[in-house]
This record gives structure tokens, C-alpha cells and sequence, in this order.
């Protein structure tokens, strides 16, 4: 398998994932950073349905389907988002609001990542 290929599907995935980012962030508006909320909980839920359905993410079969995974959830979610809007949101309104941004998107996802790991285990493979 080439590297070439390797990194085209890695590129293709960010694309796609940047595309629907975008997608959802015009369609989800609020006060609150919510679309970033989302995007990043959705990710890491199908990040790890992803990684958990793999028999062995190392495996060369498997090769092609993690490197487009990792870069439609690397286009997808968005760190640099989550931390500018929790400092604006401690600039705009209090502390208290960029505190409860940082923990619900630790604390959902990594639940989310752990579930996709989860569900990603149940689905058997071919």
C-alpha cells in the first residue's frame, strides 16, 4: 500500500470532516458554544465506534479506514475552537460559564469516546 494513498485518505477525511463541522455550525446557533459541544462529542463517539469495530487498527487491511478516520475526526472536532470560545465565554459572561464549557466537554467526551469503543466491540467483524 502506498503512503501516498495513506495520506490521500487521511486528506479526504479532514476535508470531509471540516465540511461537516461547517455544516453543523451554521445549522446549530446559541450563546453557548454548543455546535463545538456537539462536533466534539459526536467525533469522539465515532472515533471510537471506529477504532473499537477494527479488529486491529494496526493490521495493513485496516490501514486505509483508520487513516480516513482519523482525519475525517481530526477535520471534524476542533480544539482550538473549544478553547477560544471558553476564554470568550469567560470574557463575555463568568468565569462560571467557561469552567462549565472545559468540563462537559472533557467529561462527554471521553464518555462518548469510551461508549464508541464500546459500540465499535459489539459490531462484528467481516
Amino acid at each position: 500500500m502506498s503512503a501516498l494513498l495513506l495520506h490521500g485518505l487521511f486528506g479526504l477525511g479532514g476535508g470531509l470532516g471540516a465540511l461537516a463541522r461547517f455544516l453543523i455550525t451554521l445549522r446549530i446557533t446559541h450563546r453557548f458554544p454548543l455546535s463545538t459541544l456537539i462536533v466534539n462529542v459526536v467525533g469522539c463517539l465515532v472515533l471510537g465506534i471506529g477504532i473499537g469495530w477494527m479488529p486491529n487498527p494496526v493490521q495493513w487491511n485496516t490501514k486505509e479506514l483508520e487513516q480516513f478516520l482519523h482525519g475525517f475526526c481530526g477535520g471534524f472536532t476542533t480544539f482550538s475552537s473549544f478553547a477560544y470560545q471558553s476564554l470568550s465565554l469567560h470574557r463575555r459572561f463568568t468565569p462560571l460559564h467557561a469552567a462549565l464549557n472545559i468540563v462537559l466537554s472533557l467529561i462527554l467526551c471521553l464518555a462518548a469516546l469510551w461508549l464508541g469503543l464500546f459500540i465499535g466491540r459489539q459490531i462484528p467483524a467481516q
